[in-house]
């Protein structure tokens, strides 16, 4: 399940008939956290945010977030961890790979509203990857990848030698090709449409050799044409992690003008 999806399930409870310990850790240097800097926050908030009484009450609660933190808690682009708690009614954790103000609050709400904020700032897009054989799309959103699909659909040769054998061959050959290509890219151009049916991407960034990005953003479909933002040069055989940390600088720039 997405954070999108997650928040508007905590939304429902909102004035709730039961407290919500809600906490905040995060740190403002771009590396991620340690462990023990996140326990060591934790225990400032608690100690300045809870009376003697108050941490009594929410001692499980409190334990019950250390021990996420010793044992489910992944360094690799997290910067932010929120947690919402109450007792057996309510237990949810979210990362983000972003800074969120570390804070604690008790309140019959979850305090979504950093996290709504961050929804509004980092809005979910396509990554298309593209080249002669093959396609990788996947959606991105609050700097993690959602759902990914890869296609294989054979490979169109880039450049054929022709045998001089009869009059035009070498016009032929050179037109085979570009038939064929469009052909593959008008299928990608399908599979992409159909990737992105019942998904909210706001926008879509291409990945391919140099000569065929406007080949990709003429045959894509409207409206997933208008909906091209951003494109860079890439090879489809890079690791993942780098082409995401390519399209999170693009999608950066993006974000700031829209």
């Amino acid at each position: 399940m997405d954070k999108a999806d997650v928040v508007a399930r905590l939304r429902v409870y909102r004035n709730s008939v039961f407290p919500i310990l809600t906490v905040y850790l995060g740190c403002s240097e771009k590396r991620p956290p340690q462990v023990s800097f996140c326990l060591s926050q934790l225990h400032s908030l608690v100690h300045q945010n809870l009376t003697q009484d108050e941490q009594k009450f929410w001692q499980k609660d409190i334990n019950r977030i250390e021990e996420y933190l010793h044992q489910s808690f992944n360094r690799s682009n997290t910067r932010t961890t929120a947690f919402f708690s109450a007792g057996k009614n309510l237990w949810e954790a979210l990362k983000f790979e972003f800074f969120l103000q570390p804070f604690l609050v008790v309140s019959h709400s979850p305090n979504l509203k950093p996290i709504e904020q961050a929804l509004r700032k980092y809005r979910k897009y396509l990554v298309l990857l593209v080249d002669r054989a093959k396609a990788r799309m996947f959606t991105v959103h609050l700097g993690e990848i959602e759902e990914h699909k890869d296609i294989f659909n054979g490979k169109v040769p880039q450049r054929v030698k022709a045998k001089k054998t009869d009059y035009g061959r070498d016009d032929k050959i050179p037109r085979h090709i570009e038939d064929d290509l469009r052909r593959h890219l008008e299928l990608l151009a399908s599979e992409a449409k159909e990737f992105l049916k019942g998904k909210k991407s706001h926008f879509i960034i291409l990945g391919s050799h140099k000569e065929m990005l406007p080949k990709i953003k003429q045959t894509l479909p409207y409206p997933l044409n208008k909906m091209v933002a951003g494109e860079f040069v890439t090879e489809l055989n890079v690791p993942l992690s780098r082409v995401l940390s390519l399209s999170k600088k693009i999608a950066s720039q993006i974000n700031q003008k829209l």
